[in-house]
């Protein structure tokens, strides 16, 4: 009975390496998200942007941005110098979101990124949402290349259909349990190819959190922020993914928070992106007492 909810703004914001540019153009994208990060697309621009974050109070930032057209994050390999430099001169905490990385990539950023959040998508996704010629098993050996090289992982599963949690059966038989999995949920947006498709309902939203759990019953299962907005739809998936057995939530509505404290949960806050590490929360733990953003509301 315990909720632990995130607020990445204004503290650990995400940055795109790549600036808006993207070589994939998903269907489900076409590179509009891009639009809402922080350009750092050049070294040099890395590290500016970097040390004005933590001169701010900034704790950390997601480090993430458009895809090359074989599903790795542009620019990665070429920026891992800059990034060991912004960790070295800003201790600010790195997530990293890698698409399928190679092991040299992974090596070179090993004990310079804190964690890395890495999508785990199903075959069909994959070759019709993501265009790429690849396979859920690439995702999953993107996963052990970053353990082998000793990075924490956050899988994370996008919602379509509700039966999306077995993508992560291959982790589980392998006894490599990650802390946290971030279960996210398709939103179709304005001006992609999928705009008109339909959002999942909150039933299976609930239907892949459940199975996570069972699956990774000492794990943390988290609602990440990419979720259908529209009010509705939002706080029935909230509700939903909170009986299901959700621990943590990313920018909870008001309605949600009202449930959980009529409900009996004990409510914790975060300046922080939900696949935060447990060994990080004394660090980005928000002081109830602060003048603080409220959630969406």
């Amino acid at each position: 009975m315990r909720l632990k909810t995130y607020y990445p703004l204004p503290k650990f914001p995400p940055l795109s390496l790549s600036g808006a540019a993207c070589n994939l153009h998903c269907a489900h994208c076409d590179a509009t998200y891009l639009g809402g990060m922080l350009p750092a697309d050049t070294p040099d621009a890395l590290l500016q942007r970097c040390r004005a974050l933590r001169q701010n109070g900034a704790l950390g930032a997601l480090l993430s941005g458009g895809s090359d057209t074989n599903g790795a994050l542009l620019n990665l390999a070429a920026m891992t110098d800059a990034i060991r430099q912004a960790r070295q001169e800003t201790d600010l905490i790195f997530n990293l979101h890698p698409g399928l990385i190679d092991a040299a990539t992974a090596q070179k950023l090993a004990g310079v990124v804190d964690f890395a959040s890495l999508d785990i998508p199903g075959d069909d996704v994959i070759r019709r949402v993501l265009g790429l010629d690849a396979t859920t098993a690439d995702y999953i050996a993107a996963y052990r290349t970053l353990r082998a090289a000793g990075i924490a992982v956050v899988p994370h599963v996008t919602v379509y259909n509700g039966d999306e949690a077995g993508l992560l059966r291959p982790i589980a038989a392998a006894g490599d349990a990650p802390h946290t999995i971030v279960v996210i949920v398709f939103s179709p947006t304005r001006g992609t190819p999928l705009a008109d498709a339909p959002a999942p309902e909150a039933e299976a939203v609930a239907n892949v959190v459940a199975e996570a759990k069972a699956l990774f019953p000492e794990a943390e299962i988290a609602l990440g922020c990419m979720r259908p907005r529209a009010r509705a739809l939002r706080e029935a998936i909230e509700l939903a993914a909170l009986q299901a057995g959700v621990a943590r939530m990313e920018l909870p509505s008001q309605k949600t928070l009202g449930y959980a404290r009529d409900a009996g949960y004990e409510i914790a806050s975060f300046d922080a992106c939900c696949a935060l590490p447990i060994t990080y929360e004394s660090i980005a733990r928000r002081d109830a007492s602060r003048n603080l953003p409220s959630a969406i509301t």
